[in-house]
């Protein structure tokens, strides 16, 4: 079974010694063209005054009767220059910075938002609720295989202002890294990055230090939406890294075919970094493409396809191309309807070890989510954990050495003979069976190995009464609660939430 002890929280990246490349220069280089294509004939539709003017100012072709800005190839590769290729996501202690870009490998999120969890007590499936917010990171915050924490479900109880109350969730319950991709509009922006500031230590430490970020996604085909765009340039001006993601569905708002997919989720994430480029010379952004297809029997929309997943892949390639560092894997909130199910493991086993051989930034990681990003089980957060385990030890290859070729002890024992009793066999044995809720000794005669899934509760059930990220600073705390209470009080806000300007 897992060891279950009270530690700090940790984090660690996963670095492959295989490597893999889908695309050959010239396909890169025909995608890429495409993509530039897109921009300056076709363009971007995106309804933020704000956004338009500060296009129009950088010379880029913008009709603001249509809202449809078009960027010239030249233009687009003068400020696409000025994103840098490393940065750190900062933890709240040096130790649990994610530093991107670098040579430590791929770090791994939690994904969301669902709107619904699964009770792992009874199994019912009911409402999230702020509660479950913190929950979840509290049991990311436990596994070092998460390195930046997103608000996995929606603070449900919250009403309109659930984002910002998610953050605050957040903030409280993780040391690690945090992300939001709800926080939407520049008013609940400047909230959350207030209460970033107030946890750094002010907005120039939080500059320094980037504790807190934003991901944007665009609306395919080629569409931004007004708040979304807003919200990003909030965060950039705070100085605070902006990521942007396409979530394409091949078939239906891109064309049938995964190039083509990609050359239109790629103008859509640049035109977005481009923008804060302009705006803000020197914002870390990075990149994500998600592409999606559905059943053509059913309508149904899924994540898992095999099309799409080495698709995501190469898009690796892509974000690199341009400098970009990128976000990877797109089986975060799975297909499968149940835990224990074959189809668990076969969706998030290939999504994550494509990523990291691809050479992915970032990885959507353990999630505990389920039936296509609506539910939450947090058990499932385990077994992605043993999937992740098992990536781990599948990407590092084969060490061939003296020591692994063993000829002393091959010499020694000889034929017939036996290597249990060697010393280095007992040294090295435990290493061949990592911990694992899988392969739990069961006392019930009948049978072998107990029920995973209840292995499983319980590791979740022991995080949740014994795992407690270090606590922010009472004072920290109670200015945390104002600025969530001078948001639910803020009427300009609420307006804003609801789309009137």
């Amino acid at each position: 079974m897992i060891e279950l002890v009270e530690r700090r929280a940790s984090i660690q990246p996963i670095k492959s010694k295989l490597k893999l490349a889908i695309l050959d220069d010239d396909e890169i280089k025909g995608i890429n063209e495409t993509a530039l294509n897109i921009l300056e004939e076709v363009g971007v539709y995106c309804p933020s005054q704000k956004a338009l003017r500060i296009f129009a100012d950088a010379k880029a072709n913008v009709d603001f009767d249509k809202k449809l800005v078009k960027i010239r190839g030249d233009l687009m590769l003068e400020h696409l220059k000025k994103a840098p290729r490393c940065y750190t996501l900062a933890g709240r202690r040096p130790e649990l910075d994610a530093k991107i870009g670098g040579n430590d490998g791929t770090y791994f999120y939690c994904g969301g938002e669902a709107p619904n969890v699964m009770n792992f007590r009874t199994g019912v499936k009911r409402r999230a609720v702020k509660e479950d917010v913190a929950n979840m990171a509290r049991v990311t915050d436990y596994f070092p295989i998460v390195s930046i924490v997103w608000p996995t479900v929606s603070a449900g109880d919250k009403g309109i202002t659930a984002p910002i109350h998610g953050m605050e969730a957040l903030f409280n319950n993780t040391e690690k890294h945090v992300q939001t991709e709800s926080v939407m509009g520049e008013l609940p922006a400047r909230y959350t990055i207030e209460m970033a500031s107030v946890i750094a230590g002010g907005r120039d430490k939080l500059r320094e230090r980037p504790i807190y970020g934003g991901l944007i996604c665009s609306i395919a085909p080629l569409v931004y939406d007004e708040s979304a765009i807003e919200a990003a340039l909030a965060f950039a001006e705070a100085g605070l890294p902006v990521g942007f993601m396409s979530m394409p569905t091949m078939g239906l708002t891109v064309p049938p075919y995964q190039a083509s997919t990609m050359a239109v989720g790629l103008a859509e994430v640049l035109s977005g970094c481009v923008l804060t480029q302009i705006a803000y010379p020197g914002t870390p952004n990075y990149i994500t493409i998600l592409p999606g297809v559905i059943d053509p029997r059913s309508g149904d929309y899924f994540y898992a396809s095999a099309f799409s997943q080495i698709t995501n892949a190469a898009i690796v390639q892509l974000a690199h191309y341009n400098g970009l560092p990128v976000l990877s894997g797109n089986s975060f909130g799975g297909n499968a309807y149940k835990l224990n199910s074959w189809q668990v493991g076969l969706e998030n086993i290939y999504v994550a070890l494509l990523a990291v051989m691809a050479g992915a930034d970032m990885c959507f990681g353990p999630t505990g989510l389920m039936e296509a990003v609506t539910v939450l089980d947090l058990r499932r957060v385990v077994f992605d954990r043993e999937i992740f385990q098992a990536i781990d030890i599948m990407v590092q290859g084969v060490k061939v050495n003296e020591t692994t070729l063993a000829f002393d002890m091959i010499r020694e024992v000889g034929p017939r003979g036996m290597f249990l009793g060697q010393r280095r066999t007992a040294k090295e044995m435990p290493k061949l069976w990592p911990p694992s809720i899988l392969f739990e000794k069961s006392k019930v005669l009948e049978e072998k190995y107990r029920n995973p899934v209840e292995v499983a509760h319980e590791v979740i059930d022991w995080i949740l009464k014994n795992h407690h990220p270090e606590p922010l600073d009472e004072k920290v705390r109670q200015e945390l609660r104002r600025i969530v209470d001078a948001a639910d009080c803020d009427e300009n806000l609420k307006r804003e939430l609801k789309g009137k300007r």
